[in-house]
């Protein structure tokens, strides 16, 4: 069979869905000598050995593929994010990749996405043969708000990519400012629901309750994503000397960070998945997260689980995991198997047998 991929937005730095893309390809490659795939636009700046198919440019919230389909016959599309629309003539099966819904979760703080949620993604999620979650919470909502069968959905989830960065001899690049000390490291994206808030707050309370204590948190990621952070700090004084704000950091940095900091943490109100927990598990590091939503599904029973919405249980278990060695090391012994659980190459195998099924 032909599969075409529809490709993501153009990024300069390969983040979140384009990272998953690139993970599960990678794989797919490796292992699938029956069938070829393309992508569906333009897509020269992924490091993949695909050849592309050039499509119109979006006119709308879905994107319109009657032309390329016509002039490039397919057995399957698979979008890994973006709707889609074919016409009834056009003989392919569809499969949609469905994240998340937080836009439709949460209207108040992401209205501006509602519709394209509530309209766009819904149509083509009907229309859709095969719907992929990438996880059963996500699965679970795709019934609820798109009123979907459940047997029309599969679950997949989600692996680590680069594999390189996360091999066991992967070293990473110091940061020097950080090399002597001791700190709880979050990496968290835009956006209300990631708790950003909350996480301060409890960090602060665990700062007044134990002046003693050295640890610090540090904080990756363009510093325009903790304005919420920042304002809480400004009313605490001498607070912000213990919060460390890295800027944008590299793959090298990155695995860096996560194999010095004392502890992890990731407090979303709401993951569709959740892969920095993944990654963290993955080098063998305790974490500290949110009992909500994907979470648990992720971190099994490998993680010190807290309520996003309540700060005195993040506070609680930001201080065991720092001051109970013994408890941090239960977790950092869990941590690895825990994470074994999911790859690429596991989710390149179940996507295989999901395509198979539409094989004539």
């Amino acid at each position: 069979m032909k599969i075409g991929v529809l490709s993501m937005y153009k990024e300069r730095e390969i983040t979140g869905i384009n990272k998953v893309t690139m993970g599960l390809m990678e794989e797919l490659l490796k292992l699938d000598r029956e069938n070829d795939y393309v992508f569906l636009g333009k897509t020269d700046w992924l490091p993949l050995d695909m050849d592309y198919i050039p499509v119109l440019p979006d006119a709308g919230g879905s994107v319109l593929l009657n032309y390329a389909m016509l002039a490039h016959p397919l057995d399957i599309v698979h979008s890994h994010y973006r709707p889609f629309e074919l016409s009834e003539g056009i003989p392919c099966a569809k499969i949609l990749t469905i994240h998340d819904l937080i836009p439709l979760i949460y209207p108040k703080w992401y209205g501006n996405q509602f519709e394209y949620f509530d309209v766009s993604i819904r149509r083509c999620a009907k229309e859709a043969d095969k719907i992929i979650a990438v996880s059963e919470c996500t699965k679970r909502d795709i019934i609820e708000y798109y009123d979907i069968m459940p047997e029309k959905i599969d679950v997949v989830y989600n692996g680590l990519s680069p594999t390189k960065l996360f091999a066991d001899d992967a070293k990473g690049e110091s940061m020097p400012e950080l090399e002597n000390t001791d700190f709880i490291f979050s990496v968290s994206g835009l956006g209300p629901h990631k708790n950003q808030g909350g996480l301060a707050e409890a960090f602060l309370l665990y700062k007044r309750r134990h002046p003693e204590s050295k640890v610090k948190l540090v904080l990756t990621g363009p510093v325009r994503k903790y304005e919420v952070v920042k304002e809480i700090l400004a009313k605490n004084g001498e607070a912000a000397e213990n919060v460390v704000f890295t800027g944008f950091v590299s793959d090298a940095q990155l695995i860096w960070l996560y194999r010095k900091a004392l502890a992890f943490i990731y407090v979303s109100y709401y993951e569709g998945f959740g892969l920095p927990i993944l990654e963290a598990l993955s080098v063998g590091k305790a974490v500290i997260c949110a009992n909500s939503a994907s979470m648990p599904e992720v971190g099994g029973d490998a993680v010190a689980y807290c309520d996003p919405h309540e700060v005195e249980t993040i506070e609680a278990a930001i201080d065991r995991v720092v001051s109970d060695e013994l408890y941090r090391k239960s977790l950092e012994e869990r941590a690895v198997e825990q994470a074994s659980r999911f790859s690429y190459k596991r989710a390149a195998g179940e996507m295989m047998q999901i395509y198979g099924t539409f094989q004539n």
